[in-house]
């Protein structure tokens, strides 16, 4: 999870030429040379200055990725608003949490390089993104596994060609274990922390008084369980704990109709403001082939052809 998240961090800081965080400084060009056969990207022995490399946008594209992330919409707790997370005028983005590089990472990264960067290395990009995605996936094969234990040093090696030797710390190298370790140990989402994360983050609102920080966790935890175990002893509608619904709680107890699909049983919930437009064709033909796709009673039809 952690090697992803600083993957993720050295590629994007670097492409968007952060100050203070893109490994493309001038130190690294001074001993880009020395390792690597690169002399168009040395310094300018005349106007001491130092050439444009591909692997960086310039500020107009800066511009047109950060707003194409402002736009981005999610299923509900798909992942955070990345929209808030955009910094318009330093052109950078800030406050994400460590399942916003994962998405990011795996889904709209190589969407949002696309069109700005040369083939050579937008492929390279792509690759360790997919690899992330296989490898987190919720089910593995050890033929798939080896594949990509067999891939992940190519990857790697096409990264070097790209990028600065101060880019590859050893968070970069790191992911050459990671095949042989989902081999070993089974699915990743079975292990790494975002759950923990989310539980410390229950525990941390416990704390009340930040003077005494285990005391509160402590007594946060005994009036939980008190109020659990003396739930039990209420009947059946008596008042007692309260049970906050989820924001997308759905209850088909009360829905009786046999003649109606599956799939639109579950009333959902309108998310913004309501509003009556006609569909483009486009959106039609996407929203019929959903429900095709989706209905348990097409299912059947589907696998006969």
């Amino acid at each position: 999870m952690h090697i992803e998240k600083n993957v993720f961090d050295n590629i994007f800081n670097t492409v968007f030429n952060i100050p203070g965080k893109t490994k493309d400084t001038y130190k690294s060009r001074d001993k880009l040379n020395k390792y690597c056969r690169r002399p168009q990207f040395a310094q300018n022995l005349v106007t001491s200055k130092y050439p444009d490399v591909p692997f960086v946008l310039n500020k107009s594209q800066k511009k047109d990725v950060l707003e194409w992330v402002k736009k981005l919409r999610f299923p509900d707790g798909y992942a955070s608003n990345l929209g808030r997370c955009v910094d318009a005028n330093k052109l950078k983005m800030f406050g994400m949490k460590s399942h916003d590089f994962h998405v990011f990472m795996q889904r709209f990264l190589p969407i949002a390089l696309l069109e700005f960067l040369p083939n050579r290395i937008w492929e390279p990009i792509t690759e360790i993104s997919l690899f992330f995605k296989q490898l987190t996936s919720s089910s593995l094969t050890d033929e798939e596994l080896r594949n990509l234990d067999e891939q992940i040093p190519v990857i790697l090696c096409n990264l070097e060609k790209i990028f600065p030797p101060s880019f590859f710390d050893s968070m970069e190298h790191l992911p050459v274990h990671l095949a042989y370790e989902a081999r070993i140990a089974g699915p990743v989402h079975y292990r790494w922390m975002y759950p923990l994360e989310r539980h410390l983050r229950k525990i941390k609102h416990k704390i009340m008084n930040k003077a005494q920080v285990e005391g509160s966790i402590s007594i946060g935890y005994i009036m939980d369980e008190a109020a659990k175990f003396t739930s039990f002893y209420f009947k059946e509608g008596d008042p007692t704990l309260p049970l906050k619904e989820k924001r997308n709680e759905v209850y088909l107890d009360d829905i009786v109709d046999d003649d109606m699909f599956e799939i639109f049983k579950p009333p959902g919930k309108a998310i913004g403001a309501e509003g009556k437009r006609y569909l483009a064709d486009n959106e039609y033909t996407a929203a019929h082939l959903y429900v095709l796709m989706n209905c348990p009673e097409v299912q059947p039809f589907i696998k006969k052809t």
